[in-house]
């Protein structure tokens, strides 16, 4: 699927996606520039910490190496909008193909990845643990408490905390749901962009 078949909220949304994870604001996403700092940041919280990860840096490297690979249309080691937002149309199909395995996919991946920054493993991510996800690219955190609970009163829970299975919800609106009602579709709202 192209970028032009796509909704176009959906389009909007993965360019605003785009240039969150565009650490150093240079147009286009690597792993030296942009991945690995994050991942580094993100691996230092959990200093004497247990963590079910063995090698938490080693596994954020190799995902993010591997989704940039993924998104390489031109194997340039670097992956610009079009690309990225490309990377999403093969995705967005997938999920239309088969909801249900989509969903299983995205409970491993997004779920680990919600595991990743679940620092004390309670199944809900506090807005510290949220905070210090944008702070490792780079952006201010400023209005993301708002943000959160905004999208918990939308889904009927009480503020402050984002539990697994909601993030998952909010996960799969914004990949997948171009509706305006969505709560998900705010999921990376709260942090000024520049969008292209």
């Amino acid at each position: 699927m192209s970028s032009t078949s796509l909704p176009a909220e959906l389009v909007r949304r993965y360019r605003r996606l785009f240039s969150f994870y565009d650490r150093d604001g240079d147009g286009r996403h690597t792993l030296e520039g942009d991945f690995e700092p994050v991942a580094v940041r993100i691996a230092r919280r959990w200093q004497g910490r247990h963590s079910r990860f063995p090698d938490l840096l080693g596994l954020l490297l190799d995902t993010y190496r591997h989704e940039n690979e993924r998104r390489d249309r031109n194997h340039d080691g670097m992956v610009d909008g079009e690309e990225f937002v490309a990377s999403h149309g093969r995705v967005f199909a997938a999920f239309g193909a088969d909801p249900q395995a989509a969903r299983e996919f995205m409970a491993r991946s997004a779920g680990g990845f919600f595991d990743v920054l679940d620092l004390d493993g309670d199944g809900q991510l506090e807005l510290d643990d949220l905070a210090a996800f944008a702070a490792a690219y780079g952006h201010s955190t400023a209005g993301i408490a708002a943000n959160v609970d905004r999208m918990l009163a939308a889904l009927g829970l009480p503020p402050g905390r984002l539990p697994r299975q909601a993030f998952l919800t909010l996960v799969e609106q914004y990949w997948f749901d171009p509706s305006p009602e969505a709560p998900g579709r705010h999921l990376f709202d709260g942090v000024e962009l520049v969008t292209a």
